[in-house]
């Protein structure tokens, strides 16, 4: 079970990965606050630097690394019919908005990498699923 200050920063870590409005959490400021993405190319967790336009603070944003246990078949299929659905799929984990990467298949099919960049889980997959053309 996760405690407020986990809760709080997990909020504030999908705010900013999703580009959402961020005030600041200083006591009595409430100022709007850019965000800076301070991730690495291939990092599996995302890095962001939020700084109040009043006040100045700056706060470090970012997820917590923890990749087992790995996502199981049903979590992966689960994500990948609400993606289909045009819904937001989450990380059955931690509850983080999932970014599907359509990536290069030279054989003209489906092949996505699914990432929760909190938890820094991903995995890669074709669609449809093998068991999907029976």
């Amino acid at each position: 079970m996760k405690s407020e200050q986990e809760r709080t920063a997990h909020s504030r870590f999908v705010q900013a990965l999703q580009h959402e409005h961020l005030t600041c959490p200083k006591p009595g400021c409430g100022g709007p606050m850019d965000v800076t993405d301070h991730t690495l190319h291939n990092a599996r967790i995302k890095t962001y630097e939020a700084q109040c336009q009043r006040c100045h603070m700056t706060e470090k944003i970012t997820g917590k690394e923890q990749a087992t246990p790995p996502w199981d078949v049903a979590s992966i299929t689960m994500m990948a019919e609400v993606h289909l659905l045009h819904d937001q799929p989450t990380c059955p984990i931690d509850d983080t908005p999932i970014t599907f990467t359509s990536l290069p298949n030279p054989r003209r099919k489906a092949r996505y990498r699914l990432s929760c960049y909190y938890c820094g889980r991903h995995t890669e997959m074709n669609w449809p699923p093998p068991e999907a053309k029976r």
